[in-house]
């Protein structure tokens, strides 16, 4: 639960920071910041990074770029365009996609209940986005990239759950922080926008905000989240998620004054009953 909570406050803080900050150089600072959280966090526990051999360097690699690199790039980039209330709703479908790829990749079985319910939650999707003007303009192309962001997030989840057979969590997170750091910090630099000088003079609340959103929604809570995975499996570990959309329109609505309309509400039930519907079985085994 707390996982989630910071979750769904960093979706909101993404969404502030990317007023003040280009979203290649937030994207980067962010995942630097948290990869020293970790670091330290790491050396406070045990003092030491651990080796890994050359087949766990290439999963760690491909984590990396699944859950650092693509998905920071494509959920910064798209909540620059979205509000924080419809990404929110959004990456809650991560549980079904969970499920669904769960089913693809270590054949769990697919039944008509989780077919069921991918549909139910891909229509609520759908009515956040149509509820976001009407028309599929800049916010909808905001949605679309988010919903991108949470596609790799859930295949990367797969990937640090076959990982975990081999490695820690902690361990894990500090290499994957490394391989998709490296990759974000290149990409910032072959951005101009990256080197305005303004950019970097911002006041002091907004460097606050990114505090919190590196190390403790991107360091702490991921150290959290991938312990869950190796201990759960990605689908069962997602039923947490449930909770993300609840937390993210309620911090939406106090800190951004983002109006949560009756089309949220109807899509954030036909998320969560889409999600019931995919999951249903797996809970109850759970």
């Amino acid at each position: 639960m707390f996982v989630m909570a910071t979750w769904g406050l960093n979706i909101v803080s993404i969404k502030y920071l990317t007023q003040h900050m280009d979203v290649q150089a937030l994207a980067a600072v962010r995942i630097v910041i948290a990869f020293a959280a970790v670091t330290f966090i790491i050396t406070a526990r045990r003092g030491r990074i651990p080796r890994l051999g050359r087949a766990e360097l290439v999963w760690v690699a491909l984590a990396g770029f699944l859950v650092v690199y693509a998905h920071q790039v494509a959920l910064v980039s798209g909540l620059r365009l979205s509000s924080a209330a419809n990404g929110t709703l959004i990456m809650a479908t991560s549980p079904l996609l969970s499920a669904l790829l769960a089913a693809l990749f270590y054949r769990e079985r697919l039944t008509p209940s989780r077919i069921a319910g991918a549909l139910l939650g891909l229509l609520g999707v759908g009515m956040v986005v149509a509820g976001s003007g009407g028309r599929f303009g800049l916010t909808g192309w905001g949605d679309a990239i988010v919903f991108v962001a949470v596609l790799v997030f859930v295949c990367g989840g797969l990937v640090i759950q076959r990982m975990s057979r081999m490695m820690d969590p902690l361990g894990m997170l500090w290499y994957m922080y490394l391989a998709g750091g490296l990759m974000l910090v290149a990409h910032a630099l072959l951005t101009p926008a990256s080197y305005d000088a303004g950019m970097w003079l911002m006041s002091w609340w907004p460097w606050v905000v990114l505090l919190y959103s590196a190390v403790i929604a991107s360091g702490v809570s991921n150290i959290v989240w991938n312990a869950g995975i190796a201990r759960l499996g990605i689908s069962r570990a997602a039923l947490f998620v449930n909770w993300l959309p609840i937390f993210g329109l309620l911090f939406a609505a106090l800190f951004l004054d983002e109006a949560v309309t009756p089309t949220h509400v109807a899509g954030l039930a036909c998320v969560l009953g889409g999600t019931w519907l995919g999951l249903r079985r797996v809970s109850a085994r759970s």
